[in-house]
């Protein structure tokens, strides 16, 4: 099968939680598209690098078998973040912004599912609109609207919306973390929250907190804990966790399965202790923590 990733390529600069400062090539490109290669997946990229971005990270990536064409790169520079990341919260400072996606750039793409997951400005909701209408031979897109909420002062720092009005129509699985969850539903949090992304239309809507995981499916509210994990840096499990529930669904058809497969990837990515992609796990660890999770998963059927 093959997924599509629509976002930006980002050069992180991690300060992490132990003082460490590391330069990493991030994104949901990297995370999500070297964990669907870890499910055997192929991947296309819908992305956007500037002339500054560096050969040895084209090399990098083709090594982790990701393709970056040719045509990725454009007459302005790759976007850029400063992350101080502090356990499993961050502080982001954006230091320089890409070229937006455009409709072009999505339509003509040749897919089985996509995975959008803007980190700033780069997917326009008419780009968005342009994925769900070539949504691919499986019929599936996997929204993480993280970058949709994000504002930039003029220092750079990167700050919240408290309101978001996003057409989720024709989306199929969304995560959300307790902020992206209010600015969506009007303040909501919770099942509620959940439940009100859910009558969208959304089939699984996937809520994270610090330490806990959950997933609303029709009428069923699961959850997993992560009980406490000593991590330096968490950049990018978002992306590990969204990249794993969709290719294991994708896959299995099997949605307990999938959220375990989530869950197993995050746990597994920070007990690496890694910073940046190398933090990315083995699929043999993935499945290891999978099926702990699968064993230990808490359910409520709801009226």
């Amino acid at each position: 099968m093959r997924i599509a990733i629509a976002s930006h390529i980002v050069l992180d600069m991690i300060k992490s939680a132990d003082g460490r400062v590391t330069e990493s090539i991030g994104g949901p490109v990297c995370y999500c598209g070297i964990t669907s290669r870890r499910f055997g997946f192929d991947v296309s990229l819908v992305t956007k690098v500037g002339n500054d971005f560096p050969k040895e990270l084209f090399n990098m990536l083709q090594n982790n078998d990701i393709i970056l064409s040719d045509n990725v790169r454009v007459d302005a520079p790759t976007t850029k973040f400063q992350i101080d990341s502090q356990g499993d919260s961050r502080q982001l400072l954006l230091s320089d912004k890409c070229k937006p996606i455009s409709i072009e750039d999505v339509q003509d793409m040749k897919v089985d599912c996509w995975l959008a997951s803007p980190v700033i400005d780069e997917l326009p909701q008419d780009v968005l609109a342009a994925i769900k209408q070539n949504r691919g031979e499986k019929n599936f897109v996997m929204l993480d609207p993280q970058g949709y909420l994000r504002l930039v002062d003029y220092k750079g720092s990167v700050t919240l919306k408290d309101k978001l009005e996003l057409d989720l129509s024709g989306i199929n699985a969304i995560k959300v973390d307790s902020q992206e969850m209010a600015a969506l539903t009007c303040g909501l949090q919770g099942l509620g929250g959940m439940e009100a992304l859910q009558s969208n239309g959304i089939e699984f809507v996937i809520y994270t907190e610090p330490w806990a995981i959950h997933l609303l499916h029709r009428k069923m509210h699961y959850w997993l804990s992560m009980h406490d994990i000593d991590t330096v840096d968490s950049t990018g499990v978002g992306d590990i966790l969204c990249a794993s529930f969709s290719c294991a669904y994708l896959k299995e058809k099997d949605p307990i399965w999938a959220i375990s497969f989530g869950a197993g990837a995050v746990k597994a990515a920070l007990e690496t202790r890694q910073i940046g992609l190398a933090k990315i796990p083995a699929m043999s660890k993935i499945e290891q923590t999978a099926s702990y999770f699968y064993n230990a998963i808490g359910f409520q059927r709801l009226s």
